[in-house]
């Protein structure tokens, strides 16, 4: 049983007609944060999004980085919620503190942390949400939510049923539940069980935007000059005649082997290396 104080709460709609919205907040365990001040509502930093379309959208607080947790949190909350699975799509959380992992205090994703640390925090969203689809259900119909039963992403009432898309607006309106029940380890659908991964038709087709992706108006590029060889070393540096080319700009020495330039490379001449120390490093790797 996972219970759940109005402060640990946030419900609300990101945009206009989006459904129902589950915001889910947990206090940084490990830095014993100071909770705030009663009149501001806790910062989410894991929702999940239930559209009029019976989308579910689920917003990572992680980055993917090839470990499958695209796929993995979407699975924790779906399995909870019991929604169409095909109807599921994920969103990275945008830099924001609201987002820090709760075991570090920062916002982050590594050392093989993300399931772990996230496996009842997600799986409880589900099944908020999931409660508040089926009482939405059941005022709509007016029986009793133990009356009523939910599939793939429907809620039903004997031979009658209705989706979530349809009851998503209705249920943002009603209060959290103060607490949920989750399911046991027995009772499983999709944890546990191999699943394809979501993010690979993007990846196959060349839609999935990466960091070297990105560009913008005036964006440049820095790239690092190496010597030629292997242990060779710099016998002057002068960045003028980069600074002075216009596509260059900039070039900076940062290491005792490495130069800061862009994306042109460095100027020439920039880099003489030590024709007697490349001698001895081409005699030693050869």
């Amino acid at each position: 049983m996972s219970t759940l104080s109005r402060r640990d709460f946030l419900r609300s709609s990101l945009l206009s007609g989006a459904g129902l919205v589950i915001a889910f907040y947990v206090p940084r365990k490990a830095l014993a944060a100071a909770a705030p001040p009663e009149k501001q509502p806790p910062r989410p930093n894991a929702f999940v999004r239930v559209a009029p379309d019976d989308s579910v959208t689920v917003l990572l607080a992680h980055s993917e980085m090839g470990q499958g947790i695209w796929t993995t949190l979407a699975m924790l909350i779906a399995e909870e919620l019991e929604c169409d699975w095909t109807r599921v799509r994920v969103e990275h959380a945008p830099a924001a503190p609201a987002y820090a992992h709760t075991a570090f205090g920062m916002q982050m994703t590594g050392g093989s942390t993300t399931t772990w640390s996230e496996f009842d925090r997600y799986r409880t969203v589900g099944a908020m949400a999931r409660d508040m689809l089926v009482r939405a259900a059941a005022l709509r119909w007016k029986v009793d939510p133990k009356r009523l039963r939910v599939e793939n992403g429907y809620v039903h009432r004997g031979g009658e049923k209705l989706s979530y898309g349809q009851l998503a607006e209705a249920a943002e309106k009603l209060p959290p539940p103060a607490s949920v029940k989750l399911k046991e380890a027995k009772d499983w659908k999709l944890i546990g069980k191999p699943m394809r991964r979501l993010d690979s038709p993007e990846k196959i087709t060349g839609q999935a935007q990466f960091g070297m992706d990105v560009k913008f108006p005036g964006l440049r590029t820095a790239v690092v000059a190496r010597a030629p060889v292997f242990g060779g070393k710099v016998r002057s540096f002068d960045a003028a005649k980069a600074r002075a080319d216009r596509a260059r700009r900039a070039a900076d020495r940062v290491g005792p082997r490495a130069w800061r330039g862009d994306r042109h490379g460095p100027a020439r001449g920039e880099l003489p290396r030590d024709g007697e120390d490349a001698g001895r490093d081409r005699g030693r790797q050869g």
